[in-house]
Parts: structure tokens; sequence; C-alpha cells
């Protein structure tokens, strides 16, 4: 942005947004404080008025205690009622919440209701009728009492509700005015440090262009001779090692083809080429947080959800769990993920002699690693096994796509999570399920 007149005016917006901003916050904060300050006075308040009321009855019940000067009480009872009264008065004229409002009316009402009962109490006093007295003193006007400390109680309630909802807003306004300041910030940054090239930088970059062109002219040819002896290089180690590798699409599964002889496994370790792309790597949060789901799992059930997890980890198109059959000389498929059914069934059984990838790791009991085809034509796969203390129960094959076979931290945690799934599968060779841990 070359002019300097709409960089200025840019900057003095920003600085306008910026003060209005902080502006608007600190106002915020003040009545942020305010509000806080007027809920705990009007806690305060609140609690002095519930003791208050409390002690009115107790005061009340001096009328019909023995030796006491009923005349002395009686006068202590019409003061703490019209302290009482005036309590609930300035209550109510320290909120506008509507809800403590109709608790504190609520409260003056059964003020109201005791003085009447305090009235009729001192009637039966002074006519020495005892018993009256004491039955309207220690029923009626004790529940009155208490339905009016109840209502103080809600409408302190009440307030607080109010009050934290008027500081979540005023928050919320914070933030909205914070962020509006950072976007008009960065915008203006962003306007102005933008690159902005002169007509005299633009005819220096067209001598340096014209400068280089013989220079880049020998280095093109040069480097088209190389390319062409590394791909002649290239074109013979592909040929090579396309015959050994396995075919990943036959029947719809990785590395498990029936029909043509299988090539020798790549052991983990030996996959690096120089001309793959840079190794992947899975998450680590989510890798760990499927081991962890896979120690609690306790049913069959769980399996699926936890195998489609696997697959969404290291990238794999398909996922299958081989276990021992009944017979224990054949490797059957349990559970699947991104597969039909019906691949599976053509798939059926892998005898234990068999030549591919899934049942070479079976039998050497370590992972077994299928590179993919150099121009994209299948995926790569990984054979890892579930080795138990004593043997070694099945495998967990997986179909990977972009080339993460390759990668050791992939190649890693496909070996963590067969080592987790080892524990749910049988011990037992002659069974033909997935059994719970329990059973295990």
């Amino acid at each position: 942005m070359r002019r300097v007149w709409l960089r200025a005016v840019l900057v003095i917006a920003m600085l306008g947004v910026i003060v209005a901003s902080g502006y608007h916050v600190v106002r915020s904060q003040q009545r942020i404080a305010v509000d806080a300050t007027a809920e705990r006075a009007f806690a305060a308040d609140a609690w002095t008025l519930a003791l208050s009321l409390t002690d009115l009855h107790a005061a009340q019940q001096g009328y019909v205690g023995t030796g006491q000067d009923r005349y002395y009480w009686m006068a202590d009872v019409r003061r703490r009622l019209e302290g009482a009264a005036t309590q609930l008065a300035s209550l109510s004229r320290d909120t506008t919440a509507s809800p403590t409002l109709g608790a504190l009316d609520e409260a003056t009402a059964n003020l109201a209701s005791f003085r009447q009962m305090d009235v009729r109490i001192r009637e039966h006093m002074t006519a020495d009728r005892l018993l009256l007295a004491s039955d309207l003193l220690y029923a009626d006007a004790l529940e009155l009492a208490r339905e009016a400390v109840g209502h103080v109680a809600a409408a302190h309630v009440a307030e607080r509700a109010a009050r934290d909802a008027s500081v979540a807003a005023d928050r919320q306004s914070q933030g909205i005015a914070l962020m509006v300041a950072a976007g008009a910030s960065l915008l203006v940054a962003l306007l102005l440090l933008a690159p902005v090239r002169t007509a005299r930088e633009n005819t220096d970059a067209e001598s340096v262009a014209s400068e280089t062109t013989a220079t880049e002219a020998d280095g093109l040819a040069d480097a088209a001779s190389s390319a062409a002896n590394s791909d002649a290089d290239l074109d013979g180690a592909d040929a090579g090692s396309t015959g050994e590798a396995l075919d990943l699409r036959t029947d719809g599964l990785l590395g498990l083809s029936r029909h043509r002889p299988a090539a020798a496994a790549v052991n983990r370790g030996n996959t690096h080429d120089d001309d793959a792309p840079p190794a992947a790597s899975p998450d680590l949060q989510l890798t760990a947080d499927l081991c962890t789901d896979l120690v609690r799992s306790t049913s069959a059930a769980d399996l699926p959800s936890l195998l489609t997890r696997s697959a969404h980890v290291l990238n794999a198109t398909g996922v299958v769990l081989w276990v021992l059959d009944g017979t224990g000389a054949a490797l059957r498929p349990a559970i699947s993920h991104g597969y039909a059914s019906e691949a599976l069934a053509r798939i059926g059984r892998l005898p234990c002699d068999g030549d591919n990838a899934t049942v070479a790791a079976w039998r050497d009991a370590r992972m077994h690693v299928v590179p993919s085809t150099s121009n994209g034509g299948t995926h790569g796969a990984i054979a890892a096994p579930l080795v138990s203390p004593d043997r070694c129960g099945g495998v967990l094959s997986l179909e990977l796509k972009d080339g993460w076979e390759t990668s050791e931290a992939v190649q890693s945690a496909a070996a963590i999570i067969a080592a987790q799934l080892a524990t749910l599968v049988s011990a037992d060779p002659a069974t033909s399920e997935i059994p719970t841990r329990a059973r295990a």
C-alpha cells in the first residue's frame, strides 16, 4: 500500500476501534464490580433479616414463659416487628429483579399476617386464655415466621442468579469487544504489510531474470540428461519389484491374493526408499485414546468401532482381524472394516502354510510390510501378528494409503494396536469366536 494518507486513515481507524473496545471493557468491568458489591450487601441484609425473623418468634415465646414479664416481651416484639418491616422495605429498594421482588412481597405478606396473629395472641393473654394463646404462638405464629424466613432465602437466591446473569452478559460483551479490536488490528496489519512491488523493482527483477536465462538453460540440459539416466535405473528397479509385490486389490483385500504367487514380505525396517514421500506419523493422542479403550474393552461388540478408529488413526482403507479357525490350520476373517461381507466370503480362510504377508506374519510372529507400487496402482499393507505369551493367535492386516506403510511411526502404532487386540483373542485354537476378557 503506497498511499501515505490511506495508511494513516487505516491506522487511525484501528486506534479508534482499540480505544472504543478498551473503554467498553473498562465500563463493563466497573459494572461487574458494582454488581458484586451489591450482591454481597444484599446477601448480608437478607441474612440479618432472617435472623431478625427468627429472634422475633423467640421473643414472642416470652409471653407465656413462667416468671417472664409479658409486657416487656410485648414491647420487644413490637419493636422487632417494626425493624423487620424496615429491613424488608430496604431489601425491596435494593433490587430490580422480578423474582426477587416477588419473594420479598411474599415475605412482607407473611410478616403482616404475623403481626395480626400477634394481636390475637395478646388479646388472649389479656383475657387470661393462656392455652389459646400458647396454641396460636407455637403453631400458627411459628409457621408464619418460618414461611417469612423461607421467602427471604428465596429472594437471596433469585438476586444472586440475576447478578450472575448480568455479570455473564458483561463478560460476553467484553470478549466480543476484544475480538473486534484484535480482528481490526490484524486486518490493518495485513493491509499495511502487504508486499507491493514498485516499477523500479519490476525493472530490476526483469534484468536479473534475463541474466540468469542462459545459466538456467545449461542447468536444465544437465538435469535432463541426469533424469534420463535416473529413469532408466528406476524402471529396472520397478520391473524387479513389481514381480514380487502382492496384488493388494485382488478380491478387494489387502495382501491376501490367493491367485498369484506371494512375494517375500518386506520386513519392518527394510522399506525405506529414497524416492518415497516423507514418512507419515499418526496422531499420538488418538492412538493413546484408542489403546486405552482397547484395554477397557470387555466385549466383542466393541471391536467393530475400535477397528474403525484404528483405520482412522493409521490412514487405512481397510482393516481385517484374522484368527485361527477351529482346526488351527487356517486363518479366518473374524471382524473387518472397509470391506464388504461378500469380499470376505470370497477370500474365505487362509491356509497357515500359504504364501502371503498375512500368514507369513503369523508364522514368523513378526510384522510384515508390503509397499505400494511406484505408480500408485495398489495400496501398501501391514500385517501385524497378535502375539500372546504362549502363541500367535491371529493377525491384524491393514491396507494403507499414501505410502503410510513405510513410516516407522505407523508401523510402531500398528504393532501397539495389535498387542492390545491380542489380549482379546482366545488362547484356545478350538474356539471360533472373539470372547470377552472374562472368558479369555
